[in-house]
């Protein structure tokens, strides 16, 4: 499945968040949805923050153990511990409520906003689904220099994480079988 480096898209929430101030950071990734592909930005954000990294299958246990350490270090400073769990399905977003670490700000079948803010980061992600085709974005506010050396540490991956959590994302979402049928020799 490829997957390409784009702009926001206009008109979305992510869109107006990024223009409502300065931000650090702003990237979008998009994909074509595979013909027999149907998916709706709620399925698709479920099942790309189900999986959200790309730790094999067999070392998540270790995602988990750290996930429970996250929430007893680094509370006392503001991070909110990271909710998803490697046995632990997420369900379909609903504004107010959270997927994995984050809170839903706005969830329908055409977009879901979600983000979380803390001590040095602000981040808003979103997930479209328009025109036959498949969106994640992020922006970035950082709020002071340890958040400036947290996105340090991120930002030479960024790229990728955007791409591979929107082709793990769709892959689930339209199967293995028609996501390969849309690959080219040269996407592989």
């Amino acid at each position: 499945m490829k997957v390409d480096t784009c702009s926001i898209p206009d008109g979305t929430a992510l869109a107006r968040f990024r223009d409502s101030g300065a931000y650090t950071h702003a990237e979008a990734a998009e994909a074509v949805i595979p013909r027999k592909g149907r998916v709706d930005a709620r399925e698709l954000a479920r099942l790309t923050m189900d999986r959200p990294s790309m730790t094999p299958e067999r070392a998540f246990w270790l995602v988990d153990l750290w996930i429970r350490v996250q929430g007893l270090l680094l509370r006392p400073f503001g991070v909110k511990a990271n909710t998803m769990r490697g046995g632990r399905e997420q369900p379909l977003p609903e504004a107010g409520g959270r997927l994995g670490p984050y809170e839903v700000f706005e969830a329908s079948e055409a977009e879901v906003l979600l983000g979380d803010a803390d001590a040095f980061l602000e981040h808003r992600m979103s997930f479209v689904v328009a025109d036959g085709k498949a969106f994640i974005g992020v922006v970035l506010r950082t709020r002071n220099e340890a958040g400036e050396a947290y996105w340090n540490q991120l930002r030479h991956n960024q790229t990728l994480i955007l791409h591979e959590s929107l082709r793990r994302g769709l892959t689930r979402a339209v199967g293995d079988d028609e996501a390969a049928d849309r690959e080219t020799p040269a996407d592989r």
